[in-house]
């Protein structure tokens, strides 16, 4: 269950299939340490949002939309900490590499989204640690 203080990293879920964003939704409300701070099926929406959003951490996006979700997260990069790439197109996969965190490829299972947001987590906890360790 989800606890009242706010989560220390926010996400935003950018998905032209509203059934994958209703399903992203969910698990997002089933880890305590993210929160949604907005989900779009239309990629320009998304965009226009991100004017009046700070830094966000985490943006799960599809990269075979109307435009590119490739296109979509380079125009975001400054505003996104951590890029995850969804598709359903294996083939896509060096770019997602190449241009993101990670790739998740459809159907999501809770456990491997799960999985790789602890993964990027604990990456971005051992690289605070090691920045605060280093200015002792």
């Amino acid at each position: 269950m989800k606890s009242s203080r706010r989560a220390p990293y926010s996400c935003v879920i950018i998905d032209d299939d509203s059934m994958v964003v209703s399903i992203l939704t969910h698990y997002v409300s089933l880890i305590d340490k993210i929160e949604l701070k907005g989900s779009y099926t239309d990629p320009i929406d998304a965009t226009a949002a991100f004017l009046n959003f700070k830094k966000i951490d985490f943006l799960f996006i599809d990269i075979e939309m109307g435009i590119s979700g490739i296109d979509v997260a380079r125009m975001l990069r400054d505003k996104v900490a951590y890029v995850i790439f969804i598709t359903g197109h294996s083939a896509y996969a060096l770019d997602a590499f190449s241009e993101g965190d990670r790739f998740l490829v459809k159907p999501v299972n809770f456990e491997k989204f799960m999985e790789t947001v602890n993964s990027i987590i604990s990456r971005d906890r051992s690289k605070n640690l090691l920045g605060k360790q280093s200015k002792i």
